[in-house]
């Protein structure tokens, strides 16, 4: 009987193990034909635009159908209306949560940091005194969590890195979501996002200029250079003759506003009052497979091991708590 017994639960779990394992082989073999029909459907499109439409009572539907299919930027004028940022979130507030804390700030013109508490960049701020063009980005969400719960990420900009733990996030500089404050007339020149993510850009107070170019724009190194020091930037076609070539698209950001700027988009904000906003970056099913190319040509591996780990967030989570990653 006793032996009986053991055949019977070594048959159990040898069952177990064979269809755990078929079951991750054929997960697997889904995941690989999935990357394959990603990679041929969702390549880097963009449309030109003479301007950038005003959306309100937009569906997902519609935003992925008019904008985030075709490589297209929006500004949604009615996706914050419930962020408790959009009144909370002031000089004051920083200068008496985060007053002390030190953070490396930017000078635009050189790109070179600077160390200050955030009560002395305010200070300078609100006096008109930042004339060094000195630009806070560096106060990530992740690391201050107390902030998530004064924002909600809108239905348009799903994340699948969200589905990670927030340490791994951290540890690998992946938690794209940034807290902006800069002076008036402060810019961080002409770019486009991180691993050629696209981007939302999310408009608390003040007002901000962004001149959109796109993907097919390629500026010479210097010229990126000139314009990102150009502090009182203006398209001015005789002093940057590029800016001519490029047909840019320019809109005013007004608070309470979002912008998308979709994959590989070069832009350029610039602060026209003093502002603060919230930037995030996302990969998604139209993104990923234009962010895990960027990312494998410069870390060949972590471009094999991200889309591995955002499929099978369980495998990821186990990676990460046993210390492989």
């Amino acid at each position: 009987m006793t032996m009986q017994l053991s055949l019977y639960l070594l048959n159990i779990i040898w069952l177990s193990f064979v269809t755990i394992t078929l079951i991750i082989v054929i997960r697997f073999f889904i995941y690989v034909l999935k990357r394959r029909w990603l990679k041929n459907k969702f390549q880097l499109m963009w449309a030109p635009v003479s301007s950038v439409e005003r959306r309100s009572n937009l569906s997902y539907e519609e935003f992925v159908r008019d904008y985030a299919s075709v490589g297209k930027p929006v500004i949604i004028t009615d996706a914050m209306k419930d962020w408790k940022a959009m009144s909370k979130w002031t000089t004051d507030f920083f200068r008496s949560e985060y007053g002390s804390t030190s953070f490396l700030v930017t000078d635009v013109r050189t790109q070179t940091p600077v160390d200050m508490t955030v009560a002395e960049y305010l200070d300078r701020m609100s006096a008109g005194n930042c004339e060094n063009f000195l630009y806070m980005r560096s106060l990530r969400i992740a690391l201050n969590p107390k902030l998530y719960k004064d924002y909600k990420i809108p239905i348009y900009f799903p994340d699948w890195l969200q589905r990670l733990p927030q340490k791994l996030l951290i540890k690998y500089r992946l938690d794209l979501y940034d807290l902006y404050i800069g002076a008036k007339d402060t810019s961080i020149g002409i770019h486009y996002d991180t691993l050629d993510a696209p981007a939302w850009v999310s408009l608390i107070n003040g007002r901000k200029k962004i001149v959109l170019f796109t993907p097919d724009f390629t500026p010479d190194p210097k010229d990126i250079v000139s314009y990102g020091k150009d502090e009182t930037f203006n398209g001015d076609v005789e002093k940057f003759p590029l800016y001519a070539q490029a047909n840019p698209v320019e809109v005013t950001l007004e608070p309470g506003e979002i912008i998308y700027i979709p994959p590989k988009w070069w832009h350029l904000v610039k602060n026209l009052e003093n502002s603060i906003s919230l930037n995030a970056n996302m990969i998604n099913e139209w993104s990923s497979e234009i962010v895990y190319s960027c990312l494998s040509k410069e870390h060949p591996i972590k471009g094999e091991i991200l889309p591995l780990i955002l499929e099978f967030p369980w495998l990821g989570r186990a990676l990460f708590a046993i210390g492989l990653i």
